[in-house]
């Protein structure tokens, strides 16, 4: 080998050896930033978690476990309104009257709805206000034609007549149909069985009260003081009122006492299970 090529070798030697030790400063240099960075990182997100700690800390400060559970409860539960699961269905028979146009005024300035068992004679003298209780979102139910026990009940069909009868006219008036009725003096003792039968195999669903205010009887005070004692330990309550002028006086303190004791208002849907004295499901514990 000359002295050439000897040259040549020290020089890519040196060449080769030189390039290692350049790779090796800049690899050891970017994991040099890379670890710098990911430190920041760490303690950016430290300082974060530190100040959101704090901050929950201070929001929990002073509060029990039972507290924080009915907390989260209530964010779970946030939209119109916050219930206690306590439910009132208000009921209106006799209707539709003069009376109709004011009691849905009031069910609106409180944000509820009822559930309205008109009688057939009455929603053809009042078509407009069975027209205002569909269009403000109430529900509404039958309450025969006749309200007679001794025109209702002449054989096994009469009954289901007469609320097919309803039916009609309610159809003729909106267009729309129900199934929700209620009988006249409640489902017993009155109602035979065979007349019961035909009006489920129908498709109608009965539905009866468990707290009657005894308005077509009393002074606004006497209803509000019926409704008071009789909702009393109760979570699930279908009062039943009549259009009159003293259920009107004092629907708007009623509704207003209702929501204090942790009532959520409701209307019957026609989706809801009948109940009624028949089905066992008035007083069930699980409506």
């Amino acid at each position: 080998m000359n002295e050439n090529e000897l040259n040549l070798k020290d020089k890519l030697r040196d060449f080769y050896e030189h390039k290692k030790k350049e790779t090796f400063l800049i690899g050891g240099s970017i994991l040099l930033i890379l670890s710098i960075l990911l430190v920041s990182i760490v303690k950016i997100n430290s300082k974060e978690v530190l100040a959101f700690a704090k901050s929950r800390n201070a929001a929990l400060e002073g509060e029990t476990i039972t507290s924080m559970v009915y907390s989260g409860a209530e964010e779970m539960q946030k939209g119109p309104s916050k219930t206690y699961g306590k439910v009132v269905y208000l009921t209106i028979d006799d209707g539709p009257s003069e009376y109709t146009d004011e009691i849905i005024k009031i069910l609106n300035k409180n944000n509820v709805k009822a559930t309205f068992f008109m009688i057939n004679g009455n929603m053809q003298a009042y078509p407009e206000q069975v027209k205002n209780i569909v269009e403000n979102g109430n529900t509404a139910g039958f309450h025969s034609v006749s309200h007679d026990i001794h025109k209702l009940y002449v054989s096994k069909t009469s009954a289901k007549e007469e609320f097919d009868t309803n039916q009609a006219t309610f159809k003729k008036i909106t267009g729309q149909t129900s199934k929700v009725i209620r009988l006249p003096f409640g489902s017993k003792p009155y109602t035979p069985r065979a007349s019961y039968n035909a009006l489920v195999d129908s498709g109608y669903k009965l539905w009866d009260w468990t707290l009657d205010t005894e308005d077509w009887r009393s002074t606004s005070s006497q209803i509000m003081e019926n409704v008071k004692k009789y909702s009393s330990g109760s979570d699930n309550v279908v009062l039943l009122m009549h259009e009159r002028k003293q259920t009107v006086e004092i629907l708007d303190e009623m509704i207003k006492y209702l929501k204090s004791e942790g009532f959520e208002i409701l209307p019957i849907k026609q989706s809801d299970e009948a109940r009624n004295y028949w089905n066992g499901k008035l007083f069930s514990e699980e409506n």
